[in-house]
């Protein structure tokens, strides 16, 4: 009898270790298999505990009691395993299985009523009415297990989130599966009274079912120490966790909605985004694309690129590799062909890592239209700096052609003189000839002057002397002296910058040009240049808010100063401005100190402008480099 006893129970342990490691394993795999398994297991699970209950199946004890089958093998492993979907799976899972558990409730009343009804009209006799004996004891069994289950169902996770966080585990979850299962035992002992039976809590019977919990609380523990996983829980009231367990679910099915036209919205802006991009794993396979993708790479239909290489699409001179890619995000620029026309990209391929799987994301924009500008632009920019040159060229021209003229008649004159007195005075003579090679020199200098600032030619980058540059800017205004100018450069120092000569040569003229308009009608026209050190520049050192960084000792300076008209506070907020002039129609485009400023600007320095009315104009040019 005794070895019968042990034999049953050691079986009754077996099968609610079972029920609760098979459905665990479920729970544990339903990303893979999906939640359906693991809730119709559990749903069936807890009909044959009702089948159970209604067909009186009991567990030995000693002493002669028994104990109920289902409240032990059954519900207790359930229990905990509802207790396990809300701690690893969260309030949402929980409210779910619960609905799920409800319903094949509301599914067993529906058809229980069917088969009544088709029983009805059975001939009366015995098998009729074992029939309707069968489905009143299983549906009175099935109710009050549904209270019960139900109960204990709502009340564990409660339980759990009400007892404080204990170190070891096992006890808190002890605790909550204990007073979780009186309260289900509560139908019961109501049923047991008004049939006129007691049953008391503390009865030997309920023993088996401690056990039965200690030994769920023991598995239960061990795994959740095993899976590592378990949801934040915040300090709460067990009745603020029974309104978030009712009130959440519809709050809770509204954000999944928000997320879902969120997650919608997202592939929208993804899909119609101006710029490429190409989702990948690791090894390199496209696994998305958007539109723009598919037109710079596929011709217009993205579909295609799905399970390419992403590195196919660029040409092998593009230092790219999965290695590469997955150390660190990779920015680079390229060119490709999307059908018979060639495109310039600016890319970027960057790791990702979302739900623990590495992606590579990349991004491209097609600057194929901006680079046709900008090579517009710089076409334009050099006609326009040609044709300033040759407006400056306009304003010389006069004055050299009247000074190499001069040079000429002179060259002659001597040489007429030299042929006269050859014979005479052999001293003379060389003097004379001495005289026409340093005119010829003069006037070789000066060609050579205008052919250089005429000519055209890319930006090259030497290094300059600005006190060379200005000297040789002002010798092509030598000319100019016959108006009574006065030039004055004896402040110039020996100061060097990096740029491209020709065009600082144009800003020079074009500075000297303004400075000689200034001064046409002053009574005494003096223009002076002086260039040295930022830091004894006759204007403050003020860099710009982009240039903000800048120091007086890494800059020179060069300044152009009239003692002309001057300008109004109106003309100097627009003396730079394109197309801007205060000169009368037909004898200026505008251009020149627009010309000038971008010219500065490119070399990264910045202009000072200092003009009074009566006291003349200053221009300030600072611009990187260094005093020799």
């Amino acid at each position: 009898m005794i070895n019968d006893m042990a034999l049953r129970l050691s079986v009754a342990a077996f099968e609610g270790i079972f029920i609760f490691v098979f459905l665990a394993a479920l729970l544990h795999q339903r990303n893979k298999i999906g939640d359906f398994a693991f809730g119709m297991s559990f749903c069936a699970v807890l009909f044959f505990g009702c089948i159970a209950a209604a067909a009186d199946l009991k567990l030995p004890w000693p002493g002669g009691v028994e104990t109920d089958f289902r409240q032990t093998v059954i519900q207790i492993p359930l229990m905990t395993l509802f207790l396990l979907t809300f701690i690893s799976c969260g309030v949402l899972k929980s409210q779910q299985l619960l609905i799920g558990a409800v319903c094949a409730y509301l599914l067993f009343i529906f058809f229980s009523a069917s088969v009544n009804l088709q029983c009805s009209f059975l001939p009366e006799d015995n098998i009729r009415a074992v029939i309707f004996l069968l489905l009143s004891k299983v549906k009175d069994s099935v109710n009050v297990n549904a209270v019960c289950n139900l109960l204990a169902f709502f009340t564990v996770p409660m339980f759990y989130s009400a007892f404080p966080r204990w170190k070891i585990r096992f006890f808190q979850i002890a605790l909550a599966l204990t007073c979780a299962q009186t309260v289900a035992l509560i139908p019961v002992m109501i049923l047991k009274n008004i049939n006129g039976e007691k049953l008391l809590m503390f009865h030997p019977v309920n023993a088996i079912a401690l056990i039965s919990i200690l030994i769920m609380a023991l598995l239960l523990s061990i795994y959740l120490r095993l899976l590592g996983k378990e949801l934040p829980m915040h300090k709460s009231g067990v009745f603020d966790f029974m309104f978030a367990f009712f009130g959440s679910y519809s709050r809770v099915m509204e954000l999944e909605e928000d997320l879902s036209r969120w997650e919608n919205r997202y592939h929208l802006v993804l899909q119609h985004t101006a710029d490429a991009v190409v989702i990948c794993d690791v090894t390199g396979k496209i696994t998305e694309a958007n539109i723009a993708a598919g037109k710079i790479f596929a011709n217009g239909n993205a579909d295609i690129l799905i399970g390419k290489e992403l590195y196919s699409l660029f040409t092998p001179d593009i230092p790219l590799t999965p290695e590469l890619a997955v150390l660190k995000p990779q920015y680079f620029n390229c060119s490709v062909k999307s059908g018979n026309t060639e495109k310039y990209l600016s890319a970027s391929i960057t790791p990702v890592r979302l739900k623990k799987q590495l992606l590579m994301v990349m991004v491209a924009r097609d600057f194929t239209a901006e680079r046709v500008l900008a090579e517009e632009k710089e076409q334009l920019t050099e006609q326009l700096i040609n044709s300033q040159r040759m407006e400056s060229l306009g304003v010389l021209a006069g004055g050299i052609a009247h000074d190499f003229n001069n040079y000429i008649h002179a060259i002659l004159g001597h040489a007429d003189v030299a042929m006269m007195i050859s014979g005479d005075d052999r001293e003379k003579v060389e003097s004379h000839l001495r005289k026409i090679t340093s005119i010829a020199e003069k006037a070789g200098k000066l060609t050579s002057q205008l052919l250089g600032f005429a000519r055209k030619g890319k930006y090259h980058i030497v290094e300059i002397d600005i006190k060379e540059l200005l000297e040789d800017c002002t010798g092509l205004l030598e000319p100019l002296r016959l108006r009574d100018i006065s030039l004055r450069s004896k402040e110039l120092k020996h100061v060097t910058i990096h740029g491209d000569q020709l065009q600082m040569q144009q800003v020079v003229m074009n500075l000297l040009i303004n400075a000689l308009d200034a001064v046409e009608n002053a009574p005494d026209k003096i223009i002076s240049l002086s260039s040295g050190s930022a830091a004894s520049a006759p204007l403050p050192f003020n860099p710009p808010p982009d240039r903000s960084d800048a120091h007086a000792d890494g800059f020179i300076y060069f300044a152009i100063r009239d003692n002309g008209n001057g300008m109004s506070e109106e003309t100097k907020r627009k003396i730079f401005e394109p197309f801007f002039t205060t000169k009368p129609v037909g004898q200026g485009t505008g251009m020149g100190l627009a010309m000038v400023y971008g010219t500065v600007t490119h070399h990264k320095g910045w202009i000072e402008l200092e003009s009074d009315p009566e006291h003349g104009t200053c221009f300030c040019v600072f611009l990187p480099g260094h005093t020799v």
